[in-house]
């Protein structure tokens, strides 16, 4: 990477759209509401010139004041998150508002990254004509030498932009070059109902305050990639919003975040599943786990503030994980980890579980191995007599097609026949036989016929005209 660059700025003034439109993303949740960003959000900028990503580019929440405020929190959190990125960047975009003019936190943005001895470049943005374009000349009175106009919203000039932008990179002689998150780093998604304490792990395992963190419920709105190496090996960290029921979303906004999350499942290689100790595991909760299993993601269920549970013994979290196994029979092989977050109780074991389901997650098996104990299944319960075919059904052999998930597909001559108890059965065994305990397993059983009809030509269709009819018999036309 050639380096990093924040966008800051007041509220509303474009910041997450030209995010999205430098990132060519949609990344960045964009409303009419000001104060919508609170966290950075990290994206890449594809290089013009190379074809590949260029630099790294951070959104940040809107500078605001006492007069102007328009987050829930009674501290200023997102200030504080927009203070370490322009900190840990490497140029800083100062956007100011072309079609409202210059304003008072203009000055005040200017006199503090003009102390922090920054590198930074003046956008205009919302100008989308003549009349605006000379109207930005009063941006000159921040003592400035010279500003960069343009509209994101109307995409006009942002390639330009990046081009400015790369430029100035490389005149930067204290660039610090940025390894790019390798492709083959394992994706962490953090999903569960708000405050239940997702971006308090996420701080704990990057070791900053990379999220902003409050009693107020909903606070996280964008989905936040976090990249940290463990043992040696890199992984990313996807913070997510609180998901509730569709029927407590009323808002817009919220709508967009927990449609993000859904798309951080999507993206994850493992899913970490935070529950509210105090709350106890909810119907939602299942809903959350049901929906990575339905896509075969590997789940740990956290649960989290452990240390406000009252008079705890040496069974409590024996029993407390019997009754989440009870509400989820179906998915009783997942892992389950009691933390607490305040007073850093076994955080560390989280990354120990994610490096073992992920190596299960990545596990092949052999054939022989795999008919060796199809074998053993079928002996020890045999599946049952198909009476519309007065047999039962036989099994040829298995192989593991694919890992991530582990897919396994086992041949036989009745595939549509089999009753799914059976198939639960084979799913069940074959994950605790071949070591794959705790993860979804997805077998697929392929019958016979279906192999046979696929080999089989189709025979070519030859329409009927009038060239092919004059030399047919009369009793065939």
């Amino acid at each position: 990477m050639k380096g990093l660059v924040a966008i800051v700025g007041r509220p509303n003034v474009g910041k997450s759209t030209l995010f999205n439109r430098l990132t060519r993303s949609s990344d960045a949740l964009v409303d009419d509401k000001p104060g919508l960003t609170r966290d950075r959000l990290y994206g890449t900028v594809t290089s013009l010139e190379q074809g590949e990503s260029g630099y790294m580019i951070v959104d940040t929440g809107g500078f605001e004041t006492k007069d102007t405020y328009y987050q829930p929190f009674t501290k200023n959190l997102v200030w504080e998150q927009t203070e370490y990125a322009v900190n840990e960047s490497d140029l800083v975009i100062l956007l100011l508002d072309g079609r409202h003019g210059v304003h008072p936190h203009d000055f005040e943005l200017t006199r503090f990254l003009k102390k922090l001895g920054k590198e930074v470049l003046f956008v205009v943005n919302k100008v989308d004509g003549s009349e605006l374009e000379n109207n930005a000349c009063e941006f000159y009175q921040l003592g400035i030498d010279s500003y960069f106009t343009i509209s994101a919203s109307h995409n006009r000039a942002v390639g330009d932009l990046s081009e400015l932008i790369e430029e100035r990179l490389k005149l930067n002689p204290e660039l610090v070059k940025r390894k790019e998150v390798l492709d083959s780093a394992t994706a962490i998604a953090l999903i569960g109902r708000p405050n239940a304490g997702k971006s308090s792990i996420l701080n704990r395992l990057s070791g900053e305050g990379r999220a902003i963190v409050s009693d107020v419920a909903g606070t996280t709105r964008d989905t936040v990639d976090t990249s940290l190496n463990f043992n040696q090996k890199p992984y990313v960290i996807i913070d997510t919003a609180g998901i509730r029921r569709k029927s407590k979303i009323s808002e817009k906004i919220e709508s967009l975040s927990v449609l993000k999350s859904l798309r951080a499942i999507e993206r994850a290689d493992v899913v970490l599943l935070v529950i509210d100790a105090e709350q106890g595991f909810t119907e939602q909760d299942a809903r959350l786990a049901s929906l990575a299993v339905a896509r075969y993601k590997p789940i740990i269920i956290i649960v989290n503030k452990w240390d406000l549970i009252p008079e705890k013994n040496s069974n409590s979290t024996k029993e407390f994980a019997e009754d989440i196994r009870y509400q989820i029979k179906s998915l009783a092989y997942i892992p389950i980890l009691f933390i607490s977050c305040k007073t850093n109780q076994r955080v560390f074991k989280i990354m120990d579980e994610v490096q073992e389901v992920s190596k299960s997650y990545d596990k092949r098996i052999s054939t022989a191995d795999l008919n060796k104990v199809l074998a053993k299944i079928v002996q020890e319960h045999t599946p049952a007599l198909i009476r519309n075919f007065k047999k039962r059904v036989k099994f040829y052999y298995a192989t593991q097609v694919k890992s991530r998930p582990p897919t396994i597909v086992v041949m036989c001559n009745l595939a549509d026949e089999i009753q799914e108890s059976y198939k639960r059965y084979m799913t069940h065994r074959f994950r605790d036989l071949l070591g794959f305990g705790s993860i979804p397993l997805r077998v697929i059983f392929r019958g016979k016929l279906e192999v046979s009809a696929k080999k089989q030509k189709v025979p070519q269709f030859i329409p009927v005209t009038d060239k092919n009819i004059r030399y047919m018999p009369p009793e065939r036309r």
